[in-house]
């Protein structure tokens, strides 16, 4: 379980990046949202969202944007990247989340999304290793993730990471970090 004693307060979590030359604020996942990470998911090309979600959900841009902006604090952490230089209402542009793993005591299982037309400027390396950081705040031993063999950017961005790859079945690679 994700421990709650000690937590970070929202302002701790909120950090701003520079990448190139531009800026991102990377904060926690807040309820209202839902329609700004709704937009994300939409505005996503089709193969990166097979990719997200190792093959086909109907409807994923709703379900995924429900689902993170109700994140359960007790056992989850979502983070988002929003676009710091753009005027309100802000775009987010990439969101990581953990979930204990119920099977695993002190391990979560991780999942990462940045919109399409703003992969390769460092986004998502900056959101696991915000996620990472959190994850060992909260007193976490490992993180797991599974990666569709065919996603060459997250394989290669996990193993900068210190992952290493625990399992490959059926076209998904099981990719973990000790923490």
């Amino acid at each position: 379980m994700i421990s709650t004693s000690a937590q970070p307060t929202p302002a701790d979590l909120e950090r701003l990046v520079r990448l190139g030359r531009h800026s991102y604020l990377i904060r926690p996942v807040r309820g209202s949202d839902e329609a700004a990470l709704f937009d994300m998911f939409a505005s996503c090309s089709p193969r990166d969202l097979c990719l997200r979600c190792l093959g086909a959900i109907k409807d994923f841009p709703h379900v995924a944007a429900a689902r993170l902006a109700r994140c359960d604090v007790k056992r989850e952490a979502a983070l988002a990247a929003i676009d710091a230089e753009r005027a309100p209402p802000r775009e987010i542009v990439g969101v990581a989340h953990i979930v204990d793993d119920p099977g695993r005591s002190g391990a979560a299982e991780f999942d990462i999304m940045v919109r399409t037309d703003r992969q390769g400027r460092g986004i998502g390396f900056e959101l696991m290793k915000e996620i990472l950081a959190l994850a060992r705040e909260r007193g976490l031993k490992s993180v797991v993730g599974y990666v569709c063999n065919e996603n060459d950017a997250m394989l290669l961005m996990a193993s900068e990471l210190g992952f290493s790859v625990e399992a490959a079945e059926a076209g998904v690679v099981q990719v973990a970090a000790r923490l």
